[in-house]
């Protein structure tokens, strides 16, 4: 189910997914968005399929949402982003993420759902919505708090930093930094490979047994978190912060 955005191949039972928009920054928008829940789905529902390994195209990973598509797309709890993030939550096989470069916003984020988190060490994380007059989403307002502890998350949120490789790795958000993107998508590869030759009963009852008591929790969430959001998107501060930006 590739298309020009996203690209998949399925190889030794592991399912890739590839952010394929390097000349944007690999801003998402709402049809990659689309496109994204549509693979994840299939790869959920694939026997032949073990392991998922999301990574992107070019020198960066995402800078969030793609921000003029996204001020065109009608935003409420059906939309695909929202969509994606509950896919992402829901997931019961094992996804890997191999990070490079910039990943902003829900690019940061999406990492909070996956099970393994492997970077580049040019990595620059933020979440910066507060900068733009939003709050937090994907249940970051939690997640990043039981991942890296309350004080960053804290910081990080209110002040809408970047992140770099040395901080990331030692709170917590990612499990190995490399020299450079072709390291690590070929050690990114190499875990997924071996992970894929476990059991997947295994793999399963372990990811279930370590998150499967909070999904619900996570997904409900993502709601809370979507509506208060949506009434931040629509404010008028955040409306001059979205003008500005774009400007």
């Amino acid at each position: 189910m590739s298309n020009e955005h996203i690209l998949t191949s399925v190889e030794n039972q592991v399912f890739e997914i590839q952010i394929n928009r390097p000349e944007k920054l690999n801003a998402l928008t709402d049809e990659m968005y689309a496109n994204l829940v549509k693979n994840l789905k299939q790869a959920e529902q694939d026997s032949q399929i073990k392991v998922i390994l999301l990574r992107s195209s070019g020198p960066h990973f995402s800078s969030g949402n793609d921000l003029k598509d996204f001020l065109e797309t009608e935003f409420n709890l059906q939309s695909n982003v929202i969509q994606f993030l509950k896919v992402m939550a829901s997931l019961t096989k094992p996804i890997i993420a191999a990070v490079n470069g910039a990943a902003v916003g829900i690019g940061t984020t999406m990492l909070l759902h996956c099970d393994l988190v492997y970077a580049a060490k040019d990595i620059k994380s933020s979440v910066p919505f507060i900068k733009l007059s939003l709050t937090p989403e994907g249940a970051s307002s939690q997640l990043l708090a039981k991942r890296c502890g309350e004080l960053k998350a804290n910081e990080w949120l209110m002040t809408g930093r970047n992140v770099l490789a040395d901080e990331a790795l030692a709170s917590g958000l990612v499990n190995a930094v490399f020299d450079d993107a072709e390291s690590l998508w070929a050690e990114s590869r190499k875990v997924a490979e071996k992970l894929a030759k476990s059991s997947d009963a295994v793999l399963l009852e372990t990811k279930q047994l370590l998150k499967g008591a909070q999904i619900q929790d996570v997904l409900d969430l993502i709601d809370k978190e979507a509506l208060v959001f949506a009434q931040r998107l629509s404010s008028e501060e955040a409306k001059a912060a979205f003008k500005a930006f774009l400007q």
